[in-house]
C-alpha cells in the first residue's frame, strides 16, 4: 500500500488548495458556479463577473446565480415586490435559461418576455427570473422560429 500514499498525499494537498481559493471540488469539475447573496448590497459588493446586472431591483433579497466561468450563460432568481430596474422592454421571448438548478423551475415559460441588459426576464413567485445567452453558439434549447 506504500505505492499509493503519493496519490493520497496529492489528493489531500489538492484539496486544501482548493479550499485555500475559496473553489468548491464542484467549481473546478464543472464550468459553471452558482453564489447566493441574502441582499442586493452584498451581491454588488461580491458578484462573481464583475457588475451586478442593472436590472435587479435595488430592494432584492435571496438574489441567487448560476452562469457559466466564462460568463456566455447566465440565470439569475431574485425575490421582489419591486419592479424591473433600467431601460427594459417587452419582446418576444427568444429562449430559456439553459443553466438549470431547483430555483430556476418555472411552471410555464410566457410567450413575451422583459428583456433588459440582454437578460429575458419573467415574473415568478416572490420576484424575477432572468437568463441570459451570449452570441456565440446559439443554445439547442432556443425557442424556434416561427
Amino acid at each position: 500500500m506504500l505505492i499509493h500514499r503519493p496519490v493520497l498525499v496529492f489528493a489531500a494537498t489538492a484539496l486544501a488548495a482548493l479550499s485555500l481559493t475559496g473553489c468548491s471540488v464542484q467549481d473546478v469539475l464543472s464550468n459553471s458556479r452558482e453564489t447566493e447573496f441574502a441582499s442586493y448590497e452584498a451581491a454588488v459588493e461580491m458578484w462573481p463577473s464583475g457588475e451586478l446586472p442593472g436590472w435587479i431591483p435595488t430592494d432584492a433579497t435571496g438574489i441567487r446565480s448560476l452562469e457559466t466561468k466564462d460568463g456566455r450563460l447566465s440565470v439569475i432568481r431574485v425575490s421582489t415586490s419591486s419592479p424591473l430596474e433600467g431601460e427594459c422592454e417587452e419582446r418576444p421571448r427568444e429562449g430559456v435559461p439553459v443553466l438549470t438548478a431547483s430555483w430556476t423551475a418555472a411552471a410555464d415559460r410566457p410567450d413575451v418576455v422583459t428583456v433588459c441588459d440582454d437578460y429575458e426576464i419573467m415574473p415568478v413567485e416572490g420576484g424575477w427570473l432572468g437568463w441570459f445567452e451570449g452570441p456565440e453558439e446559439p443554445s439547442r434549447l432556443a425557442a424556434e422560429a416561427g
